[in-house]
C-alpha cells in the first residue's frame, strides 16, 4: 500500500510526460525552487516585478521566449521595499509594460513576513498560483547563511510548499564580493552550497561590461538545460522605467568578466585556427559559441578594445 507522496513506477511512466513542464521557456520550471541572483544594482527585483506582471496579467512571452502561466496569480514577498515604494516602482514598470490594472488583481504583495510561511500556504490554499517570489531570502531566513544543515532545513519547507501547491518558489539572492570578476557561475552565491544544491535553475544578473544600459541574464544552473543555455548569456536592455527588453543577442560567459587575460589566449587561438584553415563554422563549435555570429562579435570587441596592434601578435608564443 503505497502512502501519500508515494507513487509507483508504473504510474510514473503512465503520466507520458515526454517535456519538462515550464513556466518561462527554457529556464523556469513550473514546480520547485528557484533563484534570481547577481551583485547590488543589477536589476533583480525589477527583473522579478516585471515577471510577476507578466505571469499575472498572463501573458504568453517573457523576454521574447514563451511564458505559460496556468493560474495567472503570483504572490510577492517584499522584505526590502514597502508598499509605497512598491506603487512608485510598479507605475513606473507598468507606464511601459502597459498593462490594464484589472488585469493584476491577482497580483498580491506580502509586506507583513511574520509566519510567511504559514500565511503562503493559507493564501496557496484559497487561491493557487502560479508564482510565488521571495524578495529576499536573507532577509527572511536568520540562520547562518554558511551552515548547511540550517539552510537546508529551512528550504526544506519551502519545497514541501512548492510540491504541495504545485507551483514555482523563485528567491532573490546575492552573490559573494568580487565574483563579477568570476565568469558566472552558481558557486557565486552567498553563502553555503546547500543553498544552490536545493535549486532547480539558479539564474544570474550582470552589469555589461561596457554599456550601462545593458545587462546579461545568465543561467548558471538548469537541471534540464543545454549547455548551450548555461554558457551564453540572454543580452537585455534595460530601459530608464526599469523594463528589461530581449536584445537578441548571446554573450558566452568568459567575455563578461574584465579579465584581459583570458580574451588575449581566446583571441590568438581563434587566429591561429584561422591560420590553419578552419572555417568560422568549425571554430564556434570548438570553441562553444552557438554560432560562427558570435566568434565573429568577440574578434570584433577584442580588436576595438585592444586595438590594431593586435594583429602582430606571435601566435606561437602559447602552445596550441
Amino acid at each position: 500500500m503505497l502512502h501519500q507522496g508515494e507513487y509507483s513506477a508504473t504510474f510514473l511512466l503512465q503520466q507520458s510526460i515526454k517535456e519538462m513542464p515550464m513556466l518561462w521557456e527554457p529556464y523556469l520550471p513550473q514546480v520547485g525552487l528557484g533563484c534570481v541572483a547577481g551583485a547590488s544594482d543589477t536589476g533583480k527585483s525589477a527583473f522579478l516585478r516585471q515577471l510577476a506582471l507578466c505571469v499575472a496579467c498572463g501573458r504568453s512571452e517573457f523576454l521574447g521566449t514563451s511564458l505559460r502561466p496556468s493560474r495567472r496569480s503570483v504572490i510577492y514577498v517584499s522584505t526590502e521595499d514597502d508598499d509605497l515604494a512598491t506603487a512608485f516602482l510598479l507605475n513606473k514598470q507598468n507606464y511601459e509594460l502597459k498593462i490594464p490594472i484589472e488585469e493584476l488583481q491577482h497580483l498580491t504583495f506580502l509586506f507583513d513576513t511574520t509566519n510567511v510561511q504559514q500565511v503562503l500556504d493559507s493564501k496557496l490554499t484559497e487561491r493557487p498560483a502560479d508564482l510565488v517570489i521571495v524578495d529576499c531570502f536573507t532577509d527572511l531566513y536568520y540562520g547562518s547563511i554558511n551552515e548547511s544543515n540550517q539552510v537546508r532545513t529551512f528550504l526544506n519547507a519551502y519545497s514541501q510548499l512548492a510540491q504541495k501547491h504545485q507551483c514555482l518558489i523563485l528567491f532573490l539572492h546575492h552573490c559573494g564580493k568580487r565574483t563579477e570578476d568570476l565568469v558566472p557561475s552558481k558557486h557565486s552565491l552567498l553563502g553555503s552550497q546547500a543553498f544552490e544544491a536545493k535549486m532547480r535553475v539558479v539564474l544570474e544578473l550582470r552589469k555589461d561590461l561596457s554599456d550601462m544600459t545593458c545587462k546579461h541574464l545568465c543561467c548558471t544552473k538548469g537541471n534540464y538545460l543545454s549547455e548551450q543555455d548555461k554558457s551564453e548569456s540572454m543580452k537585455l536592455y534595460f530601459s530608464p522605467n526599469l523594463v528589461f527588453q530581449n536584445t537578441g543577442e548571446h554573450v558566452p560567459f568568459e567575455d563578461l568578466i574584465k579579465s584581459s587575460k583570458a580574451e588575449k589566449e581566446k583571441y590568438k587561438r581563434i587566429k591561429q585556427m584561422q591560420s590553419e584553415g578552419y572555417t568560422m563554422d568549425e571554430i564556434a563549435k570548438m570553441e562553444k559559441y552557438s554560432d560562427k555570429s558570435g566568434v565573429s562579435r568577440f574578434l570584433s570587441r577584442y580588436e576595438k578594445k585592444y586595438g590594431c596592434e593586435i594583429l602582430s601578435m606571435q601566435l606561437d608564443e602559447t602552445p596550441f
